[in-house]
């Protein structure tokens, strides 16, 4: 009671703190002149940057406050109500009566978990059994309970309209006054035209969501009547043409040269940042179609781009996701009325990408991931071309063969290891370890939907594959990465127990298999992109080429099996190779290890991202060196000659490269006695040994990480070239 006396308190005084001497609402202040002009007591010319601040050379500090928030009087209980219900009213008519299937009283009805979507006419929302919509009819009785004279207004309110501050996530420079300076940003026509064909040929793993020739008319539409375009539509052809610069800057960057003074990476900027602000002007929290696929497409390009702070892209695929929720698109179109087999089939492609990058960006950065604690039965996109189907389409047809390889083979395949994947990352994240059943059906799982991929989507030696398309030899390693990555995940606590346990025998064995997996492909992909390798012409990305964290997880597992007595001991009660695999050696697997080394060596020339993972790789192998060395030292001095002898000998001598000094670790640098005992502290500290160059900040935008789909190959040509 006491606590509540005080809040009500609190809130009183807050109360009479906003109204005047007279009980009238105090006249909020309008702060109009920017920061620095306000601090120096100079007169502001208002613009955006001002003049001060211009002959200053601070035009990145002129910042202006947010416009107060207008306070509006309290309504009574009765007219929230009433505005609730006349809301629901307007809502429902919008389209007409939302039709109520008759039910038959002799019979009870099954509990329905389903909802409906809502067409409104700004806005598109999805109604679930929590919804207001559902209480409708007690509505009718609390109405006349709380009826009040004294209502203050009788318009309707929307709750789904923005009416805070622009959202910061999307804040950029160069702010367009109006929808018309927004579109005088656009370049001429041939550059759209140009830019728009460099995104659609580029494979990117977005381009699905878009459905091609739906976009080319809607084109047409625009150029005909620029002004008269959704706001969120623009957002979205922003977005094309900002990517399409992203891919030019790598295929051809002479054109972009052509076309502008500006360099290719700040038009790149440029239109992602006037794609950010259509979507704050056409208010994206009241989303559409439109709205969905150009966040989308905005939250990849920052993913691209913006790698000083995975936590802004992990906010806004949060976002993101919570738009789609608000759509429905967690629930399957199939148990939804009025959606056409069109918006259907395009709202599977939006919810399975959001889904997979919400994902991968959390896993990145070690945090539960949105999906987590949705239930969703969404199912997978129909393996349909887009000229397969299109808005008037009213039954679409059936699905292609899963033997056809089209666009959507990848998509289709990487959604469901996604799935999989989302399973082991909440094992990786629940608060109670799971129980080895678990594991296992997990794992089953995991095997049956890989063994379902089409074989050939699967990998082979790159010598069978001279005739396939780049794109696709690409995409398999993609998938390839992805399921041992998932094993890894899955079995890796195994790896490192203090009293290794027969019955996990098979989680060690599955843990080693897919790490070694995954150091072949790295090297089966290096060696195929060198000049004159079937990789190194007619394709300028490789899929998950680059993925460090896939690649160095697999150096981790190698070097703990390395470092780990147990598992060469004789006398030891369990197995950890591979059933069908040739026993191998510690100098077998430090070969491997070494080899991974060399490869992030020569890529590590211009990207400060790869020239980390090479001190990180170059670290572990000085530091089991080391201990291997003090190991070698004590049997010297008791005198005991064990069967690996000869093993740590060849260890003593281990250099990084044939021709380089001894890895052995310096002085002062700490020592870590077992792999397993890595912090991330220590992961941090060895990142940043190898940024001897500048920050992450100072890095070309352009340069991929993270195991996303695809990565830029001229960098990585570059240091190949002799």
């Amino acid at each position: 009671m006491q606590n509540s006396g005080s809040n009500g308190s609190a809130t009183s005084d807050h109360a009479a703190g906003l109204l005047g001497a007279n009980g009238h609402p105090k006249r909020t202040r309008v702060l109009l002149s920017c920061l620095l002009c306000r601090n120096s007591k100079l007169k502001c010319d208002r613009a955006t940057p001002c003049g001060q601040c211009l002959r200053r050379g601070k035009p990145d500090g002129c910042v202006y406050a947010p416009r107060p928030e207008k306070l509006k009087p309290a309504k009574s209980m009765a007219a929230r109500l009433k505005r609730l219900e006349g809301m629901v009213r307007e809502m429902i008519d919008t389209d007409g009566p939302v039709p109520v299937p008759p039910v038959d009283t002799k019979t009870a009805p099954e509990p329905n978990t389903g909802g409906l979507v809502v067409q409104g006419q700004k806005a598109t929302s999805y109604v679930g059994g929590t919804h207001f919509l559902a209480m409708l009819e007690d509505i009718e009785d609390l109405k006349s309970y709380f009826e009040d004279s004294n209502e203050i207004g009788d318009e309707i309110h929307d709750p789904f309209v923005n009416t805070g501050s622009a959202e910061l996530l999307m804040f950029s420079r160069g702010v367009p006054k109006n929808k018309e300076e927004l579109l005088s940003l656009l370049p001429e026509k041939a550059v759209v035209a140009r830019l728009m064909n460099r995104y659609f040929n580029s494979n990117s793993p977005s381009q699905h969501i878009v459905h091609v020739p739906t976009f080319l008319r809607e084109y047409n539409d625009f150029c005909k009547d620029p002004a008269g375009a959704h706001l969120h539509w623009i957002a979205l052809l922003y977005m094309v043409l900002s990517l399409g610069v992203f891919f030019s800057l790598f295929s051809a960057p002479h054109e972009l040269e052509n076309d502008s003074s500006i360099p290719g990476p700040d038009r790149f900027k440029q239109y992602r940042g006037a794609a950010g602000w259509a979507l704050i002007w056409g208010k994206y929290s009241q989303p559409c179609s439109y709205t969905l696929q150009a966040f989308t497409l905005y939250v990849e390009g920052d993913f691209m781009n913006n790698r000083e702070s995975r936590m802004n892209c992990y906010l806004l695929s949060s976002v993101l996701i919570r738009l789609m929720l608000k759509m429905g698109l967690h629930r399957d179109p199939s148990k939804l009325p009025n959606i056409s087999p069109y918006d259907g089939e395009m709202r599977r492609r939006m919810w399975n990408l959001a889904t997979q990058l919400d994902l991968l960006v959390s896993f990145n950065l070690g945090l539960p991931s949105m999906m987590h604690g949705i239930e969703t039965d969404t199912g997978l996109p129909t393996h349909l071309k887009d000229t397969d189907f299109d808005k008037d389409t009213k039954v679409l047809p059936p699905a292609r063969p899963t033997t056809d390889y089209t666009s959507l083979t990848y998509p289709i395949n990487k959604s469901k290891l996604t799935q999989i994947f989302a399973l082991v990352v909440r094992q990786a994240h629940a608060l109670a370890l799971p129980t080895y059943d678990e594991v296992m059906k997990v794992e089953r799982e995991l095997r049956n939907t890989w063994q379902a991929v089409p074989t050939f989507m699967t990998p082979k030696p790159m010598d069978q594959c001279v005739m396939d398309p780049p794109i696709q030899i690409t995409q398999r390693f993609g998938l390839a990465t992805m399921y041992c990555k998932v094993r890894i995940v899955l079995h890796r606590r195994y790896v490192s127990e203090v009293v290794p346990q027969k019955e996990h025998d098979y989680s060690r064995q599955a843990c080693v298999d897919a790490a070694l997996s995954l150091l072949g492909y790295q090297n089966t992909m290096h060696e195929a992109c060198r000049p004159n390798g079937v990789l190194s012409q007619g394709s300028w990305f490789v899929a998950a080429l680059i993925s460090i964290n896939d690649f160095l997880l697999a150096d981790m597992v190698v070097a703990l099996v390395i470092q780990n007595d147990k598992y060469w001991d004789e006398d030891r009660d369990f197995d950890w190779l591979p059933n069908g695999m040739a026993p191998l050696s510690r100098n077998d697997l430090l070969q491997l290890l070494k080899r991974s080394h060399s490869i992030w060596s020569d890529l590590a020339g211009s990207a400060p991202e790869l020239r980390k993972a090479e001190v990180v790789v170059r670290t572990m192998l000085r530091r089991i060196q080391a201990q291997f060395v003090t190991e070698c030292q004590e049997s010297e001095t008791s005198g005991i000659r064990t069967n690996s002898s000869s093993e740590m000998t060849s260890i003593e001598n281990l250099t990084i490269d044939d021709s380089g000094p001894s890895t052995a670790s310096s002085a002062n640098e700490r020592m870590v006695d077992n792999l397993a005992d890595f912090s991330k502290a220590d992961l941090d500290s060895m990142m940043m040994m190898g940024d001897t160059t500048g920050q992450i900040g100072s890095d070309p935008p352009w340069i991929m990480q993270d195991g996303y789909d695809w990565v830029c190959l001229p960098t990585y040509r570059a240091t190949l070239m002799p």
